[in-house]
């Protein structure tokens, strides 16, 4: 195993950001992390991210992104772990550098979340839980009938 450090972190400050997408809340922690770092390119794009598919229509957050940074020829992936994913992200990352298999590799944790509202909103948190049991038994709201 590689030996493994955090050489940069960056961040877009918490709040609502109606007038920013996925792909640019991630950019500015992108970029804050890789001037952090000193560093210009980076193996391996990891993204974290749980919601999208159901409040943004996007589930291939990791190459949108990787795209949007301008990271041609490096790996990207989203990994979802609901509310972990960004714990699940940082962990391939390490996983990714430990191994050998790249040298460098960036992680960034997006959500937008409160862009949407009510059930819809609560329909899509619902996801990150059980449908079986939850939903079944009324303890949260089910977004589709179960079988």
């Amino acid at each position: 195993m590689q030996d493994v450090s955090i050489i940069g972190v960056g961040q877009v400050p918490v709040g609502e950001h109606w007038d920013m997408g996925l792909r640019q809340l991630a950019l500015g922690a992108i970029q804050a992390a890789l001037q952090d770092a000193g560093i210009e390119t980076v193996d391996a794009l990891i993204v974290g991210n749980a919601l999208s598919g159901n409040l943004s229509g996007q589930n291939h957050v990791g190459a949108l992104v990787a795209d949007f940074a301008g990271m041609a020829g490096a790996e990207a992936v989203r990994v979802e772990a609901a509310d972990a994913s960004g714990g699940m992200a940082l962990r391939q990352g390490y996983l990714a550098v430990a191994s050998g298999q790249v040298e460098t590799a960036l992680v960034v944790g997006v959500e937008k979340a409160t862009d949407r509202t009510g059930s819809e909103r609560d329909t899509a948190l619902a996801t990150v839980l059980d449908a079986d049991y939850e939903a079944a038994s009324g303890a949260t709201r089910r977004p589709w009938p179960l079988s």
